[in-house]
């Protein structure tokens, strides 16, 4: 797996603001309730920027899930640095903290090494946490909840951190440490074999629950479960969601849970839409989930946002081209995988993409030779470039360069209890101290 590209930290000490910052309200979103949640469920799809949550919008019939929900944000995502990375982005939701980029939950200037998150507030005050991702615990986003440290590739002491929290619920895909794995809890899972009778409600949810579900370092992506062979296996962010609640709902006193797509940031960079839809589809999935939970459990606030936009996707909603983006069956990377494997040639080009894009070998809308050249120069960001054009949606970057991350404020929406304090526009530190409210009412 490509690792997510990273930007050098190049700015300067920044100090911690007011604990609470009340964000200027817009619209007309609900009242607030007297009292304040029980539950926290945050959701954070990386790199899921505007147009990400509009090409979903439209695959999926002209709305989604979160629409709905009672209040709406915009959040700046900008780090210390100017254009974030995960890392510090992750860092300033979970700790109300402005960063540097590549570091995880620390003070910008090191002069206190580590600064509280919202899970270690929430355990702190007797509450249940859990993180899940279909990345790896020790990749930035799920690492600055539970670690605190100067550089987001220091894995191991990530994981040995993370371990020491005592989390209750924690899914993912490669945890990195076995040994460490093998310490923390009696009630591991591996499989969807050895995690269905918990979701079938025959077997009760343990207080505690861990689930590593793969040696590579994250799970299948959602369009590539078919070609991967991880159908019935792998279990998938939605029933990963179903886990974490059903785990944490034996907490009388409440619970803190995030949960990441992760690996949708990586079908930005990949400049490839139909993978950031479909990852984005099965965020929502997983969201419908907690939805269901809040309607027997009222006191539970749900946030929905991300970290950052990356890859810059643009288009026009009445020429993008959905019915092509439908067609796509797996991912730009596992296509190029698929092209090395049977050699790189004209007729495995053509091959590939009939049976993975839905474009035929021969006779109208083939591929041109101009096309299958691009592929063959710019490997998987040349399949971007062909597909994209037939598609009718460009992206910041082109050639052979990968999409990034970009300054582009990103969307938050909120239901339940205290939404309306998450209406508005803020940066993404304030974000950080309104989650840290919401778990210490």
């Amino acid at each position: 797996m490509r690792p997510r590209t990273r930007i050098a930290a190049i700015a300067a000490l920044a100090t911690m603001v007011a604990f609470i910052v009340q964000p200027a309200a817009s619209g007309k979103p609900a009242p607030p309730p007297t009292a304040g949640p029980k539950n926290v469920i945050l959701f954070i799809g990386d790199g899921m920027g505007p147009s990400i949550l509009q090409l979903a919008r439209l695959m999926a019939g002209g709305t989604l899930n979160v629409d709905s929900f009672q209040a709406k944000g915009t959040v700046d995502t900008t780090s210390l640095d100017g254009i974030t990375d995960s890392a510090a982005a992750a860092t300033a939701i979970a700790t109300g903290v402005a960063t540097h980029n590549g570091e995880l939950s620390m003070w910008p200037d090191y002069i206190t090494p580590a600064v509280p998150t919202v899970l270690e507030r929430a355990e702190s005050l007797g509450k249940a946490t859990g993180l899940i991702t279909d990345n790896d615990e020790s990749s930035a986003t799920p690492a600055a909840f539970a670690s605190h440290v100067p550089d987001r590739d220091l894995d191991l002491e990530i994981v040995q951190q993370e371990a020491s929290q005592n989390i209750e619920a924690m899914f993912s895909g490669g945890w990195g440490d076995d040994s460490i794995l093998e310490a923390v809890s009696a009630n591991n899972v591996s499989n969807l074999s050895e995690l269905q009778p918990y979701l079938d409600g025959t077997t009760p949810w343990p207080s505690q629950m861990y689930g590593f579900f793969r040696n590579a370092s994250s799970l299948a992506y959602s369009l590539d479960r078919q070609e991967e062979g991880v159908v019935g296996i792998e279990p998938t962010l939605d029933q990963l969601t179903q886990a974490g609640l059903g785990v944490l709902s034996n907490d009388p006193q409440g619970f803190f849970l995030m949960v990441e797509a992760g690996s949708l940031d990586w079908g930005g960079h990949s400049r490839d839409a139909a993978w950031v839809a479909s990852d984005t589809a099965m965020l929502m999935q997983a969201v419908a989930v907690a939805v269901n939970f809040q309607k027997t459990h009222p006191n539970t606030l749900i946030v929905v946002t991300t970290d950052h936009e990356t890859g810059g996707l643009q288009f026009s909603n009445k020429t993008v081209n959905l019915p092509v983006i439908a067609k796509d069956s797996a991912t730009t990377e596992w296509m190029w995988g698929a092209i090395q494997a049977a050699g790189v040639t004209e007729t495995s080009i053509r091959s590939t993409l009939a049976t993975c894009a839905g474009i035929p070998v021969t006779g109208t809308g083939r591929l041109s030779a101009a096309e299958v050249m691009l592929i063959a120069n710019n490997k998987e960001m040349g399949i971007s470039d062909v597909l994209s054009a037939r598609q009718k949606v460009s992206w910041g970057w082109s050639g052979t360069d990968e999409g990034d991350h970009t300054a582009t404020p990103v969307k938050l929406f909120a239901n339940g209890p205290w939404a309306s304090k998450f209406a508005g526009t803020y940066a993404n530190e304030n974000l950080g101290k309104l989650l840290i409210s919401a778990v210490s009412n």
